[in-house]
């Protein structure tokens, strides 16, 4: 027979167990309350849940310095339901919405993510996006609107009216250096210019990594000047060892018209 205090001891040592591994779920209604759930969820390594309810939170400081972004880097696993809430900057600074960093892993779920001026989202852990809108974003000293760096997979998304102006580097409104997933998703009224020729464009997405794109329609972006030579424009853009598999592509009415994809490595 086990002794009750050797018992009692290894209950204990059950439910501590438990408690710590528990996911822990965050209602939210203010953009502090929001500041405060991911900053709290970040502490454990379970993966917590942020609930969000249908309203605009308004973004207007930044809570990441070291990233420029106005919501806390996520450096731990997140669930963020949003309910069609709405994330829109209003500031006079400029900063991006989110960024995960190495070892996060976000899934962000009907969401409006509106107005990053520094782009929307800077990924270099883990990213799904499912039911996520990205609209009216600029890219001021960025070279995208969404930029992997890591793990990113977008599903029933829309991604339109960004801006990319002036770039002085190799842009998109996608730009991935490291493994991305695009399925079900729009690309709409997308519009990006460069400063000099030499600088190539991509109206969806520009890619040095790997890029799955399955049933995607990209309509109605423009990118450059259409009489203009040089570096590629065109909605995709594959360059360096980049690996691109396009399946049920879909595309309309985009500028320059002389291509879908400039220099693919796989067909």
């Amino acid at each position: 027979m086990v002794p009750v205090t050797r018992l009692a001891s290894a209950l204990l040592a059950l439910i501590a167990t438990s408690s710590a591994s528990a996911t822990t779920i965050f209602p939210v209604g203010s953009t502090e309350q929001l500041v405060e759930a991911i900053q709290q969820a970040n502490q454990t390594p379970e993966p917590d849940v942020i609930t969000l309810e249908r309203a605009l939170y308004v973004l207007d400081e930044v809570h990441a310095e070291l990233y420029q972004a106005a919501l806390p880097a996520i450096t731990s696993p997140i669930v963020i339901r949003g309910n069609g809430a709405e994330l829109r900057r209003y500031a006079g600074v400029d900063f991006r919405l989110m960024h995960v960093a190495e070892g996060g892993h976000l899934k962000l779920e009907r969401v409006v993510l509106a107005e990053g001026s520094v782009g929307a989202i800077r990924n270099h852990g883990t990213t799904e996006l499912i039911n996520v809108v990205l609209v009216d974003s600029t890219a001021r000293g960025a070279s995208a609107i969404v930029e992997n760096f890591g793990e990113m997979s977008m599903r029933h998304c829309e991604v339109s009216f960004n801006t990319v102006a002036g770039a002085s580097r190799d842009s998109g409104t996608i730009v991935n250096w490291g493994r991305l997933s695009l399925n079900s998703t729009v690309f709409q009224g997308n519009q990006l210019s460069r400063r000099h020729e030499g600088v190539a464009l991509a109206s969806t997405v520009l890619n040095y990594g790997t890029a799955e794109i399955d049933d995607v329609i990209i309509a109605e972006n423009q990118v450059g000047d259409p009489i203009q030579a040089g570096a590629p424009q065109a909605p995709l853009v594959n360059l360096g060892n980049g690996r691109l598999e396009l399946r049920q592509v879909r595309e309309r009415d985009n500028l320059p018209q002389h291509a879908l994809v400039v220099n693919p490595t796989a067909p």
